[in-house]
């Protein structure tokens, strides 16, 4: 599966409650993405699944927002060099 199937899979996994599923989607897409959009669209998901996740459930949301900031903060040094 290319970044683009898994990122919407993931919509549907969210969209349908798995948010577990969805999450680890969202997690190899930002592992398998070089694409500034696509990463904030992974973002973006991940910050709305944050936002509905439990007390438990936040730390896998916030491995994916880690991911992209990480790979958002090289795409600026890569830019500004």
């Amino acid at each position: 599966m290319d970044v683009t199937q898994l990122l919407e899979e993931a919509r549907r996994e969210f969209d349908a409650g798995h948010g577990k599923s969805a999450a680890r989607l969202l997690t190899e897409a930002a592992y398998g993405t070089r694409d500034t959009a696509l990463e904030a669209e992974i973002r973006s998901l991940a910050l709305r699944g944050r936002d509905g996740a439990g007390r438990f459930g936040k730390g896998r949301w916030d491995e994916i927002i880690r991911i992209t900031e990480l790979r958002q903060a090289g795409h600026a040094k890569t830019e500004a060099a």
